[in-house]
């Protein structure tokens, strides 16, 4: 006879449940006193003894970890996924402002929390750019437990009075003086501010904004705003991984804060898709030489052709037989350099130079068009690719060798890609990159309708017209001939038969 299969009773069933629900009772809160609630994610070699492991904390936190015991150190930094790009236009400056009370002061008393850090052994550094918040600590590596508490108060007591805020604008406005006569940070702002469609384009913001800054207003931002957004911790060095994620998830684990930010992969769309093609000539009174950038819009970081156009800058940028070393030899820039660089879900490969007086932005524009076709049309060599693709795998393995550089690269993956672990994947994909396609990349990405062009040039010294040479010309005579009268009265008056007379 076939075999049936036996029918549990319910009874049965409901004996099995409680058995269930007793072996995840031990598992979960006997150890801990709670299930924890971080998952993995990934895992990536970076090299034969560095291994990075990719965790979820909360919906909201993610955590990278990469045990390094070469040093008796770590590096804690921690990644908002926000920048000035997500603030309004005109309303430029409370994240960067945010950032500077959280790395400054923290939940602490003014003072208190640098010196704390220093007397343990620590370092604090802080910045804000285009699409993230940065804080980064280094410890020695008895001292995580502190880190993570910094860490923690920053998140959630955060310390926002008036004193913290006015001692803060005081700060704040002299960067921003500072940063005024930085030539190369005043054209970056004004191409950002063109690709952001933004007119206030100053991750600090103007000097009104600071001004206006309250304490109630700054605290609603950072509980209501910043606090909603993802973030990444990244842990490089001599560490405990499992001690590691139970703080983290002690800190952390129970949030339940929603974000309010898509996490999903970002989409190729340039931010600002009308300004490709335009050509913007600005002039500016405080220039004492004239400014260029030409960018062409690529793709973003996870892309197959970005280890391509990796090269491809590389190639452009060397210091002969390249794009690079024609414009300085032929004098029409003093400084020209080709980068690379990648932002929230697109890459900017850019041409920037200084030009002397006599600016010729045609000809260079020319020059750069010519090397372009050049190579499209001719190809490079195998020999020529090879270098500039064995010059990038130096500097991606580089970067490993440097905790801190490695836990920037991760967190801008993440920020940029939604990927932290996405740099290994990038070496490999170097590694497999095809010389042919570098035709195939200037023909689908390096075109005049795929670019933006900008030039900050300066104000040209008007010639004076022939009446107004006439003029100012009259008017020497004109006071030439009043002081000779003046001195002929003079004289005749101090003369010898005038004072005879008079006496």
């Amino acid at each position: 006879m076939p075999h049936r299969p036996r029918r549990l009773s319910l009874r049965r069933v409901l004996d099995m449940k409680k058995i269930y629900a007793i072996i995840l009772f031990v598992v979960c809160v006997l150890p801990t006193g709670t299930c924890v609630a971080y998952q993995l994610i990934g895992t990536e070699t970076l090299s034969e003894e560095l291994v990075a492991q990719h965790y979820t904390i909360n919906p909201n936190l993610d955590a990278v970890i990469v045990v390094d015991r070469t040093i008796p150190t770590f590096e804690y930094q921690t990644f908002y996924c926000v920048g000035w790009a997500n603030e309004k236009d005109g309303e430029q400056g409370r994240i960067h402002f945010l950032e500077h009370i959280m790395f400054d002061t923290g939940s602490y008393e003014p003072g208190k929390l640098n010196q704390l850090i220093v007397d343990n052994g620590g370092q604090n550094y802080a910045f804000t750019t285009i699409h993230y918040m940065y804080l980064r600590m280094r410890f020695p590596k008895d001292k995580f437990d502190l880190a993570v508490e910094i860490d923690r108060d920053r998140f959630y007591n955060t310390r926002i009075n008036e004193e913290v805020v006015e001692n803060q604008k005081k700060i704040v406005l002299t960067e921003r003086s500072r940063n005024s006569t930085d030539l190369n940070r005043n054209i970056t702002n004004r191409f950002f501010g063109l690709i952001h469609d933004k007119n206030q384009s100053s991750y600090i913001g103007t000097e009104a904004f600071i001004e206006q800054l309250e304490p109630v207003d700054l605290k609603a931002y950072y509980e209501n705003f910043l606090r909603h957004q993802k973030r990444l911790v990244v842990v490089i060095g001599d560490v405990d991984m499992d001690h590691v994620l139970t703080k983290l998830d002690e800190a952390y684990g129970n949030e339940q804060i929603a974000g309010e930010l898509s996490n999903e992969s970002p989409s190729p769309q340039f931010p600002n898709s009308e300004i490709l093609g335009k050509k913007i000539k600005d002039t500016s009174k405080s220039l004492s030489i004239a400014k260029f950038r030409k960018s062409w819009h690529t793709p973003h970081l996870g892309h197959r052709d970005y280890a391509t156009l990796l090269i491809l800058a590389r190639i452009l940028n060397k210091t002969s037989n390249s794009l690079r070393s024609s414009v300085i030899d032929s004098k029409l820039a003093r400084v020209f350099r080709v980068s690379f660089y990648h932002y929230k879900g697109f890459s900017l490969l850019s041409c920037l130079a200084d030009l002397p007086p006599d600016n010729s932005i045609d000809a260079l524009e020319t020059a750069i068009q010519t090397e372009l076709e050049k190579i499209r049309a001719h190809g490079i060599s195998e020999d020529e690719f090879t270098s500039a693709q064995n010059l990038q795998l130096k500097s991606m393995y580089s970067a490993f060798y440097d905790r801190s550089s490695m836990a920037l690269q991760l967190g801008g993956a993440f920020v940029h890609a939604n990927d932290p672990l996405l740099y290994p994947k990038l070496i490999k994909d170097l590694k497999s990159a095809r010389r042919d396609d570098i035709p195939r990349l200037i023909d689908q990405y390096l075109t005049n309708d795929n670019s933006i062009t900008l030039s900050l040039t300066v104000p040209t010294k008007q010639k004076p017209t022939l009446r107004t040479s006439l003029y100012y010309g009259i008017v020497v005579l004109v006071l030439a001939g009043f002081v000779s009268l003046v001195g002929w009265a003079i004289r005749r008056h101090s003369s010898p038969e005038r004072l005879s007379s008079n006496e």
